[in-house]
């Protein structure tokens, strides 16, 4: 998934001819702490309708519902809101990688995409050391 090319025409092209499994890893997001020990992983692919709390930028430690997911890695947060001069409001896109998980879209139930990926990351996920190779220290031989 990495793209070869300097050139940022030649990755804004890369980036929209990706499919949409590759995609979907570029647009995955942390979660929040405690839902990181509650369900045993670190990211997800951010979704509409999952609450987040913004880390950066003008809008940092704004908490809201996502209204829309874009391809550029960009989501637009419904409490996240600029006034334009005649009157208007609009939401400006956030980067993914500055936003936080706090709350999933529909809590009363789980869909089955998203219960699929979090028990097959959480099978191997960070909290279980007996899945991980033994550490090689300095000198020894395995």
């Amino acid at each position: 998934m990495k793209v070869k090319s300097i050139q940022p025409r030649k990755q804004r092209k890369a980036l929209f001819n990706y499919r949409s499994y590759q995609r979907s890893k570029l647009l995955s997001t942390r979660l929040a702490d405690f839902l990181r020990e509650e369900y045993g992983i670190k990211k997800l692919p951010l979704r509409v309708g999952d609450q987040v709390r913004v880390l950066g930028g003008e809008f940092k430690d704004f908490e809201g519902e996502v209204i829309e997911v874009m391809k550029n890695q960009r989501a637009q947060v419904k409490e996240c809101v600029f006034d334009k001069n005649d009157g208007t409001q609009y939401h400006p896109s956030l980067h993914v990688s500055k936003l936080i998980i706090t709350k999933f879209g529909d809590e009363r139930k789980m869909d089955p995409w998203r219960a699929r990926i979090i028990e097959r990351k959480a099978l191997y996920g960070f909290g279980t050391e007996e899945l991980k190779a033994p550490k090689k220290e300095k000198g020894e031989k395995l």
